[in-house]
């Protein structure tokens, strides 16, 4: 009788443990996932810092680099959004290379980011289509570059992704719009007076031919030779943005600036798409959304930067020629076949109708 109660009660000892274990399997598996709660839990923190670099030719910003002073904007907000998970090792002024040497490394992804100007991008991506904002008179005057600015990034990611080139581009920032310089002897109040004038621009069809257009005879030279072509006669003048020729001290070396407003030279900051989405999502967002307000903000600003250059220029006794509007119209008009057969042979008229749209409805 013993050795059966004592069986009975093994039995009942299994049977009780046996239950126990088939009530806690049950509780963990019914149990909501974390994804599924009622969000008052926090996801678990990633705490990896991501690196990237951002190499770049426009002047550091204690060298008085427009572009760097805002770059330098954007970084440190990153960083503080992102909680220090997101740095960015920017080394500006060409230390680190040439556009010809950056922008191919941009393409291949060992190196992050850059910025340069659309048809560079073009020629080395070869999409040449994505030049088309630095073709002459797509806009000619700051209001009307500062809109273009805005919408600019959206249409060339639309142009990238079509192509299927491995970048995007973050925004576009301003380096400002392009005017005609001569010497003394060289006044020009109308494209009647460009007619055989030499005049220095950069070994690029869009900048050769925008001149030619006037019926100047334009001449390939690096910007370093300005001041001595000027002086001993090879040239009786070059084109370039304010910015440009203080920080190259070419006014001392010429007499008029004549507000052509021919080229806008806007930008772009582009970074390897596939280093892009290796980022989290979240620090995708905070870079893609930081870029894209900063360089914005660049370009406005640098309508009042440009302005306290051209005050520089003056100063060294350069006179300001503001054309007529009758005479301002003759120069758009001697380009428009240019500008206009490269948009129809590129195929962005599409694109450029949407951007001009923009534009008229947000210059301000």
């Amino acid at each position: 009788m013993k050795k059966l109660l004592a069986l009975m009660l093994a039995l009942v000892m299994v049977f009780a443990l046996a239950a126990c274990g088939s009530s806690s399997t049950a509780s963990t598996s019914s149990a909501p996932a974390p994804a599924e709660s009622s969000g008052t839990e926090a996801a678990p923190a990633d705490d990896t810092v991501y690196k990237l670099n951002f190499y770049h030719i426009f002047a550091a910003e204690e060298a008085g680099g427009h572009e760097s002073l805002w770059i330098n904007k954007a970084v440190e907000e990153i960083a503080e959004k992102s909680g220090g998970r997101l740095l960015i090792d920017v080394q500006p002024g060409g230390v680190m290379g040439s556009e010809e040497e950056l922008i191919p490394q941009v393409f291949a992804g060992t190196v992050d980011m850059s910025l340069s100007g659309p048809s560079v991008w073009g020629t080395v991506g070869s999409i040449d289509a994505i030049g088309w904002s630095e073709l002459p008179y797509v806009v000619d005057n700051y209001s009307q570059m500062n809109a273009l600015g805005e919408i600019l990034p959206d249409l060339t990611n639309k142009q990238l992704e079509e192509a299927g080139i491995d970048l995007y581009c973050l925004g576009a920032m301003s380096q400002g719009i392009r005017c005609l310089c001569t010497a003394e002897k060289f006044p020009v109040y109308g494209v009647d007076d460009c007619k055989g004038l030499r005049i220095r621009v950069p070994q690029s069809e869009v900048y050769m031919s925008t001149v030619e257009g006037w019926g100047c005879a334009p001449t390939a030279m690096s910007s370093s030779q300005v001041i001595t072509g000027l002086a001993n006669g090879t040239i009786e003048g070059f084109e370039s943005d304010p910015a440009s020729i203080t920080a190259r001290g070419q006014q001392d070396g010429f007499h008029w600036y004549i507000e052509t407003y021919h080229i806008a030279s806007l930008n772009l900051l582009m970074i390897n798409k596939a280093n892009l989405e290796a980022l989290p999502e979240d620090l995708q967002e905070i870079l893609i959304t930081v870029f894209k307000e900063k360089c914005v903000e660049q370009c406005y600003d640098r309508v009042g930067a440009n302005e306290a250059e051209l005050e520089v220029i003056k100063a060294a006794g350069v006179e300001v020629i503001t054309p007529t509007e009758e005479a301002f119209a003759g120069f758009k008009a001697a380009d428009a076949p240019y500008r206009d057969s490269k948009i129809a042979e590129w195929g962005d008229e599409a694109i450029f109708a949407e951007a001009m749209d923009y534009v008229a409805a947000n210059a301000k």
